[in-house]
């Protein structure tokens, strides 16, 4: 497609909608059903989460009528809460994807989007998948376009808040079928929408950005097929989308090879669920833990050398709840040493007020170093006889360079619907995703999601 930025809302609405599925090329297919299983597997785990409980109480006496699913629960909403609150759980235990250059999540809110739709008209599981990765792309590429050099934006937008509603429409409109002219004011309207303040990372509101991005997004693919105007050119106008979200905004990260060279292969999934920029320090601790299984006690100092972004995004030494708990580096090194593990369980109220993990955070010193790539880490742990133990981690677990495998994920999977949906049933979900392309009918997944 043509490398024209100025065109970048019109661009994004041609790959949306003429780009069939057999034209994605079989990696790019494969990828998406990856990140398709890696979130689905996170919203089961993250359906019957107390701020999905808080939230469905919530907004549950002014829904409408049941159109779709909420996953990993019982009930049935309309449409537009669905996609909400599917999207919330998706990233409320922070364990869901993230493309390794745009550092956005962006698969919650078009995976809503797509199955929210699918339960209210006939879509074939190709044409979902299709939907998904063209939301995916949309959201990966306008992220770059805001925050990837030579573009030069403020830390404190979130990206997965401002860019996924644009991508959430863009599914939308090609299952509803919209034309180029309406979905380029889905775009807009979209655009409109977009919020993300990074300042409230470590509440409630972390989750709830992507979730109001995935109900933005289908919201205005609906508002644009009712005649709701917008601009055309959202995206590239002046005070537009790209020049409100960027100091220094390259729109050609978005319209460059669109729909030949595809973000979407960039797309990464988390072994640990917490802040990306934590994971090579977690991968270094659970090596030194395995070596040596020190009891807190033991542990007289541990020294770090990080990349600046593990300090600029996930500085809290002593975490006041499990919200604070996801974007605090101490806390994760230190249950991950003590423990031996670094699931959920060590992200809860309960871990980040356990005794010899708090003492240990204040035995924790961090230096940082541009020298140091995002996905690595430098780490010494002393212990209190003398003995010294040190580990660097270049590509940890997850990263471009150490992708998890299709078996890795699969098995995230299961540990996330563990508890929520019987056996048989997880593992029929998890069939029936990985096999989306033969599906007659996508709605089947978000049924088979459902928890009795």
């Amino acid at each position: 497609m043509a490398d024209t930025p100025i065109e970048a809302t019109a661009a994004l609405a041609r790959l949306a909608l003429d780009t069939p599925l057999a034209a994605m090329p079989q990696n790019v297919r494969h990828e998406g059903i990856r990140s398709l299983v890696n979130v689905l597997g996170c919203t089961l785990g993250g359906a019957r989460h107390e701020a999905v409980q808080k939230t469905w109480a919530a907004l549950a006496p002014f829904a409408g009528s049941p159109q779709a699913s909420l996953l990993g629960r019982s009930e049935r909403t309309d449409a537009l809460t669905a996609a909400l609150i599917n999207t919330l759980a998706s990233s409320v235990n922070t364990f869901d994807d993230t493309h390794a250059e745009a550092i956005v999540h962006p698969s919650g809110p078009v995976m809503a989007t797509v199955l929210a739709l699918a339960e209210m008209r006939p879509v074939s599981g190709a044409e979902a998948l299709a939907a998904f990765i063209v939301g995916v792309e949309a959201i990966c590429r306008l992220s770059k376009a805001v925050s990837v050099a030579p573009a030069k934006g403020s830390i404190a937008w979130s990206q997965t808040g401002i860019a996924c509603g644009i991508g959430a429409s863009l599914a939308a409109a090609r299952l509803m079928r919209l034309d180029h002219d309406t979905t380029r004011i889905a775009i807009g309207i979209a655009a409109a929408q977009a919020s993300g303040i990074r300042a409230l990372h470590g509440t409630h509101c972390t989750p709830m950005m992507p979730a109001n991005a995935g109900q933005a997004g289908l919201r205005a693919a609906f508002m644009a097929a009712a005649g709701i105007t917008s601009s055309r050119t959202a995206i590239e106008a002046r005070y537009g989308f790209a020049e409100c979200f960027a100091d220094t905004p390259h729109l050609a990260h978005v319209t460059t090879g669109l729909g030949e060279r595809w973000e979407i292969l960039g797309n990464t999934y988390k072994p640990y669920p917490c802040g990306i920029v934590i994971h090579p320090l977690i991968d270094a601790a659970l090596d030194i833990s395995r070596q040596a299984k020190p009891s807190p006690e033991a542990i007289a100092k541990v020294e770090i050398r990080a990349n600046p972004a593990a300090m600029a995004l996930c500085f809290r030494r002593h975490p006041k709840d499990e919200f604070e708990g996801q974007v605090s580096l101490y806390q994760w090194v230190a249950a991950a040493l003590i423990r031996g593990r670094a699931g959920i369980p060590e992200g809860t109220d309960q871990a980040i007020a356990e005794p010899g993990i708090a003492a240990l955070r204040d035995r924790i010193e961090v230096a940082t170093d541009p020298a140091v790539p995002h996905d690595g880490a430098d780490m010494a742990v002393t212990l209190t006889d003398g003995r010294r133990m040190s580990r660097t981690i270049r590509d940890c677990i997850g990263s471009r360079g150490r992708p998890m495998m299709d078996a890795e994920l699969d098995a995230k999977f299961g540990s996330a619907a563990d508890g929520v949906l019987r056996a048989p049933e997880a593992g029929a979900l998890l069939a029936a995703a990985r096999g989306i392309e033969r599906l007659d009918d996508a709605a089947g997944l978000a049924r088979a999601a459902r928890s009795a």
